[in-house]
C-alpha cells in the first residue's frame, strides 16, 4: 500500500520498531485483499461448474485451514525450544491482520445480500479450534513476559492433570462390569446394555459438540510458547518447558506400550505361569 514513502524509509521503519507507523485506512486494509478475493472468485466459479455443493464446501473448508495457517505465520513463529528471529507485530499491524481475518471469514461464510442466508462454509466450521487459537492471541500478544510464563505454567499444570485423569479412566479394571453381570444375572445385564446403548446413541453427538467447544474455549499453551519465542528474556523458560514436554511424551508413550501389551494378552505373572526354578 503505497503512501508516498520511499523504500529506504520503509526499511528503516521495520528496523526501528519504535518509530510511528503511518496510519492505514479501512479502505486500504480491504483493498490489500482484493487481488486474493479476485483469485478465489475466479477459481471458485470454475469449480462450481463441476463440483456438487457438498464437495464445494469441502474444498472451501480445506482452503480456509490454509488461510488460518497463513495468518498464524504472520503473527507467531512455529513452536520450538529456541528463540526466533521473527519480530512481534505492532498494535497497528495486529489490528490489520485481524481485520483481514474478519474479512476472510465473511468471504468464506458468504451471506446472500438480499436474503441474508449463508451460502458458503457454515460458521461453526469456520470457527474451528485454530480460529479460536488465533483469537486468543489478541489477549496474550502484548502481555508482559513474566505474566505469559505464569499463564503458561498454569496451562501446563491443567493439561497434565487432565492427562492423568484420562489415564486413570483408561486403567480402570476391565472385569468390573463382568462381576456386576454375574450378580445381577444375564437378563439384567442385557437390559443394562440396551439402556446404555440407547443413551450412547442419544448423547454421542452432544459429546462431540462439547469436546469441540472445549477445544475452542481453552487457550492454547502452544500459542503462548510461540509468542515467547519472540521474547529474548524467555529463552531459559523455553528450554525448561521443552525438556518437560519431552519427559511427559516419553512417559505417555511408555504407558501406551504397556497398555497395548496387556490388551493384546501380553505376559502375565500369575500362579500358573511363574518361572520354574
Amino acid at each position: 500500500m503505497s503512501q508516498g514513502i520511499s523504500v529506504t524509509s520503509v526499511t528503516n521503519l521495520w528496523r526501528n520498531r519504535q518509530s510511528v507507523a503511518p496510519s492505514v485506512s479501512g479502505i486500504e486494509v480491504e483493498n490489500a485483499l482484493k487481488p486474493l478475493f479476485t483469485y478465489f472468485d475466479e477459481n471458485f466459479a470454475i469449480m462450481k461448474q463441476t463440483l456438487t455443493d457438498a464437495s464445494m464446501v469441502m474444498v472451501m473448508t480445506r482452503l480456509w485451514k490454509e488461510v488460518l495457517l497463513a495468518i498464524e505465520g504472520l503473527l507467531v513463529p512455529p513452536l520450538s525450544d529456541k528463540l526466533s528471529s521473527q519480530k512481534p507485530l505492532t498494535q497497528q499491524e495486529m489490528d490489520v491482520v485481524f481485520k483481514w481475518l474478519e474479512l476472510l471469514f465473511d468471504f468464506f461464510h458468504h451471506r446472500d445480500d438480499q436474503t441474508g442466508e449463508a451460502m458458503g462454509v457454515p460458521a461453526d466450521v469456520l470457527k474451528s479450534p485454530k480460529y479460536h487459537e488465533l483469537a486468543s492471541l489478541n489477549f496474550f500478544y502484548f502481555e508482559e513476559t513474566s505474566d505469559l510464563i505464569r499463564t503458561s505454567e498454569r496451562m501446563a499444570s491443567a493439561t497434565a492433570q487432565r492427562a492423568q485423569q484420562q489415564r486413570n479412566r483408561l486403567s480402570a479394571p476391565a472385569n468390573l462390569g463382568a462381576s456386576f453381570g454375574g450378580f445381577l444375572g444375564s437378563t439384567s445385564m442385557r437390559r443394562t446394555k440396551s439402556i446404555m446403548l440407547s443413551r450412547n446413541l442419544g448423547t454421542m453427538k452432544q459429546a462431540k459438540e462439547e469436546k469441540r467447544k472445549e477445544a475452542q474455549a481453552d487457550p492454547s499453551d502452544d500459542m503462548i510458547l510461540r509468542i515467547l519465542r519472540m521474547r529474548p528474556e524467555a529463552a531459559p523458560y523455553l528450554r525448561d518447558r521443552s525438556r518437560q514436554r519431552e519427559r511427559l511424551a516419553a512417559a505417555a508413550a511408555a504407558e501406551m506400550i504397556v497398555r497395548q501389551s496387556l490388551a493384546a494378552g501380553g505376559p502375565r505373572f500369575g500362579a500358573n505361569n511363574l518361572p520354574r526354578r
